[in-house]
C-alpha cells in the first residue's frame, strides 16, 4: 500500500511541477479587416480576394460586349455632334439654332444669349416633347 501512496504522491507532485512550469502568454486580437482597425495597407488585397470570389452579376449592367466597333463609333459621332451644337449655342448670339436628327429623335439646340441655350426634344415615336433650358436665370432658385 505504501507503495501506492508513494506513487499518488509522486504523480500529484510531478502535475504540480509541471504545472507550475507551464505558463501561458496573453491572448492579443490583431484585426485583419482595416474597417475594423486592421492594417490599411491590406484593404486593397480583401477587395480583391472579395471580388474574385464575388460570382453574382448585376442583371442592369449594360453589356458592352454586344456592341460592335461600328455602334461605339457611331455613339462617339453622336456625342461630338450634340457637344459641337451646345457649343456654338453657348458661344453664338441670342436665337442661333442647332438641329440634331435621327430615326428617333429630333433635338433642337437654340442660343438664349449669355452663355445659355434651350434644348427641345421630340420623340418621334411618342409625340413626347421635353424642354430643357440651361444657363437662363428665372431669378428664382
Amino acid at each position: 500500500m505504501k507503495a501506492k501512496q508513494l506513487a499518488s504522491a509522486a504523480l500529484v507532485a510531478g502535475m504540480m511541477l509541471s504545472a507550475a512550469m507551464t505558463h501561458a502568454g496573453e491572448l492579443i486580437y490583431r484585426p485583419i479587416n482595416p474597417s475594423f482597425g486592421g492594417d490599411p495597407l491590406v484593404g486593397n488585397y480583401l477587395l480583391n480576394k472579395a471580388q474574385a470570389q464575388d460570382d453574382n452579376t448585376d442583371p442592369n449592367a449594360p453589356d458592352f460586349g454586344r456592341f460592335s466597333e461600328t455602334d461605339l463609333f457611331l455613339q462617339d459621332l453622336r456625342a461630338n455632334l450634340v457637344n459641337d451644337a451646345i457649343q456654338d449655342a453657348v458661344d453664338g448670339e441670342a436665337g442661333r439654332t442647332s438641329v440634331i436628327e435621327s430615326s428617333n429623335l429630333r433635338v433642337r439646340i437654340q442660343s438664349a444669349g449669355g452663355g445659355g441655350f434651350v434644348m427641345n426634344i421630340l420623340d418621334r415615336r411618342t409625340g413626347e416633347q421635353t424642354t430643357v433650358n440651361f444657363g437662363q436665370s428665372s431669378g428664382q432658385f
